[in-house]
């Protein structure tokens, strides 16, 4: 009886945590490289256009996805309208990012039409950029 009361006492501290992953940035880049920071604001300005977009149709997010952004990134524009004509989400960094925004509490539908919008792709492009001039 005693592990049962134990067990339920982790899981209701867990459940009161924030799960929502930490902000970590590309794996392939420095910490301290300014390609670095400028991927990490750009994937927050999603986040944040993400909860503003959730916000204004009465829903919100099954998490914290703007958790550890910068502020700068709050004041940045990113179109995550989903486009008509966009390719598919693909291995690695579109999945990736993909992935990361579920993770991070961004509904599924909402993440399936960030996937398709001019702001997920011209990160895809940034982060391809900074690894391949790396």
């Amino acid at each position: 009886m005693l592990r049962l009361t134990a067990a339920a006492a982790a899981l209701s501290i867990l459940a009161a945590c924030d799960q929502t992953p930490a902000i970590t940035g590309d794996p392939n880049l420095p910490l301290d490289d300014p390609a670095q920071q400028a991927l990490v604001i750009s994937e927050c300005a999603i986040y944040f256009a993400a909860v503003q977009k959730l916000e204004s149709e009465g829903r919100s997010a099954n998490g914290n996805p703007t958790r550890d952004c910068p502020d700068v990134a709050r004041g940045r524009q990113a179109d995550i309208n989903p486009r008509v004509s966009v390719p598919p989400v693909s291995p690695g960094y579109p999945e990736t990012l993909y992935q990361r925004m579920i993770a991070r509490g961004i509904p599924q539908d909402l993440a399936d039409d960030i996937a398709k919008s001019q702001a997920f792709w011209n990160l895809v492009a940034q982060r391809d950029s900074a690894v391949g001039s790396f």
